[in-house]
């Protein structure tokens, strides 16, 4: 029987595996692989068959929405009229917008690459018995999930 369980790589990793040792588990039946991190760096813009839920869109046109008011508003009394300075308004809201959400994302994904840890699972070959005992010392040691299959 097999017992498949993930973690964060911390601690919690290195203290279940002691657990199970000392349980009587031998350290030949028990396999920990820790998962690559991905190699690729996110991409800016979302394509049509993908996307990560980050729009580069939102505060741009918040932006453009609230400098074509200024903008209209002022135009009443400048030379060119409201329409003109509405329209100067809401591309430069747009664009302001545009690249605060660019350095934002790129921020973001500096961050979370640079701290982001992969998981490792660990496979525990065991006796039918041995199972029920196996997963609790993976939930008392902070498992993300446990599996088990014969």
């Amino acid at each position: 029987m097999h017992v498949i369980a993930s973690f964060n790589h911390s601690i919690y990793l290195e203290l279940a595996i002691t657990a199970l040792e000392e349980a009587g588990i031998p350290k030949e039946h028990i396999y920990a692989v820790s998962l690559q991190g991905r190699p690729i760096k996110p991409k800016m813009f979302d394509s049509i068959y993908g996307s990560d839920g980050v729009s580069l869109f939102d505060a741009g046109v918040a932006l453009a929405t609230a400098f074509a008011v200024i903008g209209s508003s002022y135009g009443f009394i400048l030379k060119g009229g409201a329409i003109l300075w509405g329209l100067i308004g809401a591309i430069i809201g747009f664009t302001i917008g545009l690249m605060i959400d660019i350095a934002h994302k790129k921020k973001k994904a500096n961050r979370t690459s640079r701290g982001k840890k992969t998981e490792v699972i660990v496979l525990v070959t065991c006796a039918k018995e041995e199972a029920k005992q196996i997963q609790t010392v993976f939930w008392e040691h902070h498992a993300i999930g446990v599996a088990s299959c014969d």
